[in-house]
């Protein structure tokens, strides 16, 4: 076998970057602004740890004109749902000969983002390049469920579990996404890896950037797509409370999505107009300039319908690099990454009162507010940056590849 397309440690350091969505892209204006920073902390971790790195990300092939708004348009028509669907199902097969084409005999091994419905790394498997596919949730539920954005949920379940039980390793960001798929899927667990997301902590530095601030009093923000999971729900009605006992908090939100109207509506019913402004979707670059006007940043990551909280939140990464203190439920990552108190707040998902108890906290600590912010960016550079992550990730991906090689039927 050629050294391009060992399996083993062996290898050359060629890696071939794939993404399918066409929403997902590297343009600065990009809707999916954190899938966007996802792959290029990603494709820049392998770049720094001296791989080249060739890509076939279809969502920069697309008209920019394609990379805003179809997420509204999908929730509004059944028959928009279905036409995306077909789309999705011609483009997968249309571009996975296009990317073999492309990079086929350049590269030892091939990484990809998993899309809905699309899948662009068996053909590179089939001519014995190692396919790793990575996967942040149980994408064909989120779309059916808590973002309705696709028609053929059967069709999008069998293709999913379909790529995950056919890549040689599989990565995944988090130990309860890992069981997920262990049960739903029956994939053995000694091929899923678990790597959480990270940061650009160079780009991810509050020196570097001035403070876009909106209100004059304290103020929390949040970043990110405005999903029903994210809970902002739960942070208005708590502000609402503590504003009729004479604490007054502000809340910027940077960034759209499904729930934005519903959230804004909630406004107006609990008499927050005044304290609360949504900024929508900003450019890229800007992200950093909104989180060093915060005071303390959000994270209210909640549980899906399904009863389970699965994902690794890329803002409370984000918040931690910009040395500000987080106010966040107890997901798995927070967990891992606040010591309460020290770095950050935790409080119970969903839980209102809880999260009272912690704001007010969070207030009497305002002025160790510098100090907690710089202690969450030290624990960020040392264990969550995206060149630990990947060269972590890389190591045990070459022992998982070394064993199959040894095992073929692995």
């Amino acid at each position: 076998m050629p050294p391009e397309t060992s399996r083993s440690a062996g290898h050359t350091k060629r890696l071939g970057y794939l993404s399918a969505a066409p929403r997902v892209s590297t343009y600065q204006t990009a809707e999916a602004s954190g899938p966007r920073s996802h792959v290029l902390g990603v494709i820049n971790a392998f770049e720094s740890l001296d791989w080249t790195v060739h890509t076939y990300i279809v969502g920069d092939r697309m008209p920019r004109k394609w990379m805003t708004g179809s997420e509204k348009k999908l929730e509004r028509s059944s028959l928009i749902r279905l036409g995306a669907d077909l789309i999705r199902l011609s483009m997968g097969l249309f571009h996975s000969y296009q990317a073999w084409q492309e990079l086929g005999g350049k590269v030892a091994w091939v990484y990809e983002r998993f899309a809905i419905m699309q899948a662009l790394g068996w053909i590179f498997q089939r001519k014995s390049v190692p396919w790793i596919l990575e996967t942040s949730g149980i994408f064909f539920y989120e779309a059916a469920t808590e973002r309705k954005s696709i028609a053929l949920s059967g069709v999008a379940r069998t293709l999913e579990l379909w790529a995950y039980r056919k890549c040689d390793v599989l990565i995944c960001v988090t130990e309860v996404l890992k069981e997920l798929l262990v049960e739903i899927a029956g994939i053995a667990p000694d091929k899923i890896l678990v790597v959480p997301n990270g940061v650009d902590t160079a780009r991810f530095d509050a020196a570097l950037y001035h403070p876009q601030r909106l209100f004059d009093g304290l103020t929390i923000g949040f970043v990110g797509s405005l999903i029903n999971w994210h809970r902002l729900d739960v942070l208005l009605h708590a502000m609402a409370e503590l504003k009729q006992e004479g604490i007054h908090l502000n809340l910027v939100v940077v960034g759209d999505g499904p729930m934005r109207e519903a959230w804004e509506n909630e406004v107006q019913l609990l008499h927050l107009e005044d304290n609360v402004c949504f900024v929508g979707r900003v450019a890229w670059t800007e992200v950093p300039s909104y989180i060093a006007g915060f005071d303390l940043g959000y994270m209210g990551y909640s549980h899906l319908e399904m009863g389970k909280m699965y994902g690794s939140p890329l803002k409370l990464y984000e918040y931690m690099a910009m040395a500000l203190p987080v106010v966040s439920s107890t997901c798995e990552d927070a967990r891992d990454m606040i010591i309460d108190g020290q770095n950050g707040y935790l409080f119970e998902p969903g839980d209102k009162e809880d999260l009272k108890r912690v704001l007010l906290l969070a207030i009497r600590d305002q002025a160790r507010w510098s100090e907690i912010g710089k202690a969450a960016r030290r624990q960020v550079l040392e264990k969550a940056s995206w060149r630990s992550r990947v060269e972590a990730m890389i190591t045990a991906i070459e022992a998982i590849l070394e064993a199959q090689g040894a095992n073929p039927s692995a």
